[in-house]
């Protein structure tokens, strides 16, 4: 059975036979998503912008599960089609009165030339990672790689409990976990990168549970 926020943190403090942390678990599984965010690469996530994430023009807001854009589709007068992406340079150039053909990204937002009309959909696909599991039951990243998950908050779990041996063991199976991970979906996605492991040495000694 897959896990979700509520069984991932039994099943940590099982693993580690530590039930008198349970009142701790949330932040382990909250730091454990921080190392997701920071290592795992290859990640794919689709979302929908629609008038909500508009805030003017052409300008749409991106969540900030979105780290990559990959691609960005519309409904066209016929059928789906696929945008081109002209970089920020290439976005002002084009005439606002078009049919959306182009898009161009900075930082957290996403301009799209012809300005669209009301309630236009688009479609993302990049790359990112899901949202906390402290707004959601579960996502697609926990039921498909919950040992990530599972073995990041083992990691923090013994950290916390300075059994330093044990947060070496579960860290390893961390960082074994991810690289296997993006190596699988980079060569789904026909490339991706995989950060340097994690150095236990380099972790700060102030926590914030």
């Amino acid at each position: 059975m897959s896990l979700n926020y509520t069984t991932l943190q039994a099943a940590i403090l099982d693993a580690a036979l530590r039930s008198d942390l349970s009142t701790q678990c949330p932040g382990f599984v909250r730091l454990a998503e921080g190392m997701i965010r920071r290592s795992v690469r290859a990640h794919e996530t689709r979302t929908t912008l629609d008038e909500s994430d508009r805030s003017g023009g052409g300008l749409y807001t991106l969540p900030d599960t979105i780290q990559e854009i990959r691609a960005v589709y519309t409904d066209g007068p016929v059928d789906s089609y696929t945008l081109e992406n002209v970089g920020l340079a290439g976005i002002r150039m084009l005439p606002s009165d078009a049919d959306p053909q182009h898009y161009a990204v900075s930082g957290s937002t996403v301009e799209f030339r012809g300005v669209p009309g009301t309630d236009t959909e688009f479609e993302i696909v990049g790359m990112g990672w899901p949202d906390p599991l402290a707004t959601t039951a579960t996502n697609a990243l926990l039921t498909n790689h919950e040992a990530v998950y599972l073995y990041g908050g083992l990691f923090h779990l013994y950290y916390f409990a300075q059994d330093l041996e044990l947060a070496q063991n579960a860290l390893s199976a961390f960082n074994d976990a991810v690289q296997t991970l993006n190596k699988l979906i980079g060569r789904k996605i026909g490339g991706g990168s995989i950060l340097p492991a994690y150095n236990f040495g380099h972790i700060s000694t102030s926590r914030g549970y």
